[in-house]
């Protein structure tokens, strides 16, 4: 009976002691003179999603002329002010003869450039060919790409660069009998195709050409992206021009520039400011360098307009009117640190943190900030102290701070 009493009263005071053994602990965790939580790197990526309006300086090829229409550029392409850009040909098979004629005149370009150059040394040849080699290479990132489409871009330079090396090394003297051929070729094809022609119309202005005419040309210039006020561009945005059907052989955007309009909430870009670079993109197209050229804000409205300047032409963008866009700034990634706990010692902004027991100021390098935290960036030289780390603990409550003082 004794022993079942003595058993009781053991278990008693080992159920006590645990009782008061995590008391004591929760009152230390809780009644703790500071707490700290551990510091990560973050990465900030901005991206907005709008629809865009683009505003372009262009001129509109009104003249036309019977018979089929046979464009000498492709879209996107440069031209100069008297250039013939489009022909009008009597007959189909007449339009085989004008691009084989604008093909021999091509390569006998290429052959003389090569042969009028002075390539004899082998430094030239060594140069060359690492230029042939950082040509090969374009060619191979846009095929593992799969853009395709950009290839023949690449055919003038090349073709250019192996004929001045052939010239260089010597395995070819002169290219004066494949020239002589061709041009034997081309004043035949002159006089064949000539008679196709019933009209050429020539580039009233230097510019790039673009078959396609939507008629909005005169409705949407550059000034207007330049100078309009926030409501002008909100009702732009909100009640864009209607296309309209306008005869015409193509047209000629005279300058490199164009914008791009958009409306977006204030509040997602209040971070945004003029000149600020970002990654322009368009639907179904690869995204291309840009910059903010104006933020337009009210106090009175909730919404605002970017006007995004660019000035990449190619065959994709020289076409594009109204459409959905992504604007991707740029992409930031440091140790995140809460606003709350930011701190000030000797003029310098930081934070407290807590190292075996001591209080230590470490000051931040701000790379991003927005409402509620920042991103310090990471210190580069190893045996930096001052700055803040990776997996420091950070002090996020705590009274009487200051640097130095150990923590009981």
């Amino acid at each position: 009976m004794q022993g079942k009493w003595i058993e009781k009263l053991i278990a008693s005071l080992l159920v006590l002691f645990l009782f008061c053994y995590v008391g004591f602990q929760a009152s230390r965790y809780f009644d703790a003179p500071v707490k700290t939580e551990t510091v990560y790197t973050y990465t900030v990526s901005q991206t907005i999603s709008a629809e865009g309006l683009v505003f372009r300086d262009e001129m509109v090829l009104t003249e036309t002329g019977s018979g089929i229409q046979s464009c000498l550029y492709d879209d996107g392409e440069r031209v100069l002010v008297g250039q013939p850009v489009v022909e009008y040909l009597s007959s189909a098979a007449g339009g085989g003869n004008r691009s084989r004629l604008r093909q021999t005149e091509w390569e006998i370009s290429m052959l003389e450039e090569a042969q009028n150059t002075s390539l004899s040394h082998f430094f030239n040849a060594e140069a060359l060919g690492r230029d042939i080699k950082q040509q090969l290479g374009y060619l191979v990132e846009m095929s593992a790409s799969r853009r395709f489409d950009e290839v023949e871009t690449l055919r003038p330079t090349l073709v250019s660069l192996l004929n001045k090396r052939q010239i260089a090394t010597g395995k070819e003297r002169s290219f004066q009998r494949r020239i002589d051929s061709l041009t034997r070729e081309l004043e035949s094809l002159r006089s064949t195709s000539g008679q196709d022609v019933n009209m050429v119309v020539k580039a009233p202005a230097s510019g790039y050409f673009a078959k396609s005419i939507d008629g909005l040309e005169s409705l949407l210039p550059l000034e207007t992206a330049r100078t309009a006020d926030l409501e002008e561009l909100l009702e732009l945005l909100d009640n864009p021009p209607v296309r309209r059907t306008q005869p015409g052989s193509g047209r000629i955007v005279t300058s490199q520039n164009w914008y791009v309009a958009t409306k977006v909430d204030k509040y997602d870009v209040q971070w945004v400011r003029e000149g600020q670079t970002l990654t322009l993109q368009f639907e179904n197209t690869p995204g291309f360098p840009a910059t903010v050229s104006r933020v337009l804000t009210s106090n009175e409205r909730d919404e605002a307009v970017l006007v995004i300047h660019c000035n990449y032409v190619d065959d994709d963008t020289i076409n594009l009117r109204q459409a959905p866009i992504k604007l991707m700034f740029s992409q930031y990634t440091g140790l995140r640190v809460d606003t709350a706990f930011l701190r000030f010692h000797n003029g310098e902004r930081g934070v407290y943190v807590l190292e075996n027991n001591v209080v230590r100021f470490k000051k931040l390098d701000p790379i991003y900030e927005e409402a509620g935290f920042l991103l310090s960036a990471q210190p580069v030289d190893p045996y930096d102290s001052t700055t803040l780390r990776q997996y420091d603990q950070i002090i996020t409550k705590g009274t009487d701070l200051e640097d130095g003082k150990i923590i009981e």
